[in-house]
Parts: C-alpha cells; structure tokens; sequence
C-alpha cells in the first residue's frame, strides 16, 4: 500500500508517521501541500491522508489534483472541529472520509485500511466492466472472398433476431467467433452471454450444468443449483459440439427450445427461461441423425438458421487479409511493430492449415512472441514452409478396431459415455468412430 501524508504541522505529521508505520506501512510524508503537489504525488500513491487546512495548497487542492488522474487515490482529510463542515463538504467532492482532530492513531490506521481497500474494489470494478466491454464489442469478421462475403451477409442477418443459429465447420474454422460476433452485434447484446462445450462434460455433469439440480438429486448435490439456462435467462448461452449431448440431454433441450422451460435434476417443477441459443458441432450432424444419435426434431428447432463455416483452405482470398489482421492484433498485445518478411504470405497460401483459422492464428502469435527484431519470416512457420501438403481426413477407424468397439457398446448397454470410459477414449473420439462406420450399427439402448 502507498500512503502519503500531507500536514504542515511537523508534531502532527510525525505522530501520523509513526501510527502508519506501526502497523507495517511505509509512508511518505510531506510538509504541506505545495510539495506533495510538486513532487507529482497525485499519480504515486494509493491513500492520501492530508490536513484541510494548510499554508498555501491546502487540502482541497491536494483532493482537485488526486481526483484529476485517471486512476485517483483516495484522499482521507484531517481536520480541526472548526473546519468539520468543510470537510462534510469535501465529501462530497470526492473526498473518501474525514478525521478530526484530535485522533485516535488505531482510528487512522482503520480508515487508511478502508480506504485501501475501496480503491481496490474500484480498480477491479474498472477493470471488469472493461472486460465485460470488450467481450460485448463485436468481433471483426474478416472476408475478401465472395463465398465468405455471402456467408457473413447471411450472419449479419440472423444476428438482427433472436432466432436459433446452428454453426457447422471443421475444428478450428472461427465457429465460435461467428457465435460471438451474432450475440454482440443481435438485440441481447447487453445481456448475458455463456458458452459450454458439450464433449468437454460426462453425461450426468453436462445435465446438470445445463438446467441446475435439486439438493440431494445425486450424490455431491449438497445444495440447489441452477444451471447455464437461468444464468442466462435473457441472454444467449453457445452450446458447443451440440451433437455430444445425451439422448436425456436432448430431451430436455428439446423442452427449453419448444416451450420455454427447464427442469432441475431431481425437481418436478417448471422453470420459464428465455434464452436465445446459438449451437456449433464439427460433426455431420445429418449422419448423426441418421445414425439415431442425434434427435431430428431437436435439429429442426436448433437449425432456424444454419450457418456452414468453410475451411480455410476454401477461402484461400481471405488468408492474406486474416494474417495481416493477426498481425496487427499481436503487435497492439506484444506493445510493439511487427512485418512480415518478404515470401511468408505466399508461403501461407501453399500451405495446407489442416488447424484452419486457429492454426494461422496462433502460428502467428507464437512467431511474434518469439521475434527478436519484429520480422516474422518463413523459417518462423516450420509447418507452413515445407512442401505444401494436402489435407486428409484423420486415419480415425484405425484408433478402436472395430470389434473391440461394437463389443464395447453391447457391454455398455449401448451406451456411449460408458464405451468410451471403457475403451479410454473420449466421446468425441468415439462418435468420430461411430460417424466413420468402424463399428456398423450401433446396438440399441436399453430402455
């Protein structure tokens, strides 16, 4: 904590002194105000604690200069009973509190401390409305091509209702910025904005985290929980890899879809929830569906607008234009100039990016961080500057032989969050499986 002292009166400022400094602090004093405002003391401390009345600068001025910076200390006055007035009135112009004269040195400490503590607060409240600001801004979509150009229209245009949007495209093609991008620039803007990823959960957690629980409804439940769909009551919620849920799952996203309400795990009663739902998979869903993984008519209700993000490589127009724009972010992150040396662009544009725009991305950003001079060149990008390769689907049906997978199934009863703990695997390498016909026909569910 930095404290300065500001008193004219020498007794006075050294009895202040040895008071702060008892519990620990290390104050600065000054003799008055005209020095604490010369040596710039406004913008170096957190808590000033200053004399009212003074020669020259007195403690309204020091009060004027602290309130002027853009992050301003606090000001604690000190005062005679004479002046008490004035300094109710300073109060009001900022001042954090007074203290007459004569003071208890334990009060002192005490006010300092919740001074302290209030410009903490302030600086975190700051801060965070900064973070909610940016993550409300739009994010720039960027396009050069005229198939992306079309598909941003399209975007432009779902973003202006509330309707469902389902995003479909590889891992890495900016699903979730679109996502972002639809929700910051829609009518819910303001409003809560959540996002989850549907693999990333087990089946029962992804329940609960989705429509809450009762206290007592599994063990671990040791209290009510209300789930993303009455945090986001209002807002937006972003269901990621949508095609990961439950058959259970679906069911009771179906319900929130049709009529407007959830259920708790564990609890009989509606709960009326509005919420505008934006759904992405990297799957097929439609073989999803026809592999009875995924409920039709829940796709029908969660595909008002359906958004196909191509791969990068299908936009190839468009990697010029997103490198610069990476570029240009790392250097406002990194505080500094960054270029790309001569080739690395046309080196972008042989290069296959089997990790879509996530792998330009990042690619990007590590070469910055890691750039001596500010010159990003080709040597920079090792899997970028070699042989162009073509891309090629993951050799997945090799993972899981397909017998030991259809034995898995039939031993779980059919289901997949219990096959794939079984086989050590994650479910979304399991439904890879599934989708790439390794294991035929999925046996059915026991009811």
């Amino acid at each position: 904590m930095r404290i300065a002292v500001v008193e004219d009166d020498p007794a006075v400022r050294s009895l202040m002194a040895r008071a702060l400094s008892e519990a620990g602090n290390a104050p600065e004093v000054f003799a008055g105000g005209n020095e604490f405002l010369n040596a710039g003391g406004p913008a170096l401390f957190d808590v000033v604690v200053s004399d009212l009345v003074m020669e020259g600068a007195d403690g309204l001025d020091v009060l004027q200069a602290c309130r002027a910076e853009s992050e301003p200390a606090e000001v604690l006055l000190v005062t005679g009973h004479a002046t008490v007035r004035s300094a109710v009135e300073a109060m009001r112009l900022g001042a954090f509190d007074y203290l007459a004269k004569p003071f208890d040195p334990q009060e002192l400490r005490h006010r300092v401390e919740q001074a302290f503590e209030s410009r903490r607060l302030r600086r975190e409240v700051r801060a965070l409305a900064r973070e909610i600001q940016r993550r409300r801004d739009p994010v720039p979509l960027i396009a050069d091509s005229p198939a992306m150009k079309k598909f941003l229209a399209r975007a432009v245009k779902a973003a202006a209702t509330s309707s469902t949007v389902l995003l479909l495209g590889e891992t890495g093609s900016g699903k979730e910025v679109i996502a972002r991008h639809i929700q910051a620039t829609g009518p819910r803007a303001a409003r809560a904005y959540l996002t989850v990823n549907c693999a990333a959960l087990a089946e029962e957690l992804l329940e609960s985290e989705l429509f809450g629980h009762a206290r007592g409804a599994f063990p671990g439940a040791h209290a009510v929980r209300r789930g993303l769909f009455e945090e986001a009551d209002g807002g937006t919620l972003f269901l990621d890899q949508v095609t990961s849920m439950s058959p259970a799952a679906q069911a009771m996203m179906l319900r929130v879809v049709e009529e407007g309400v959830v259920r708790r795990v564990g609890e009989t009663r509606l709960i009326p929830v509005d919420v505008r739902i934006l759904a992405a998979t990297n799957r097929d869903i439609r073989s999803a569906i026809a592999a009875g993984q995924f409920r039709q008519d829940l796709f029908f209700r969660l595909s008002v607008v359906t958004l196909s993000v191509a791969p990068l490589p299908e936009k190839r127009k468009d990697i010029e234009t997103l490198s610069r724009a990476f570029l240009a972010e790392s250097s406002r992150r990194l505080g500094r100039p960054l270029r790309f040396a001569p080739g690395v662009l046309e080196t972008f544009r042989g290069y296959a990016f089997p990790g879509n725009v996530r792998e330009l991305r990042y690619a990007i950003e590590q070469a910055a961080v890691l750039s001596e001079d500010g010159v990003l060149r080709a040597t920079d990008f090792p899997a970028a500057s070699g042989a162009p390769r073509p891309r090629r689907a993951r050799p997945i049906a090799e993972e899981v032989p397909p017998e030991r997978l259809e034995k898995a199934l039939r031993e779980q009863g059919g289901s997949r969050v219990r096959a794939a703990r079984a086989l050590g695997i994650s479910r979304a390498t399991l439904y890879r499986l599934l989708e790439a016909g390794a294991a035929g026909a999925e046996p059915k569910r026991r009811p």
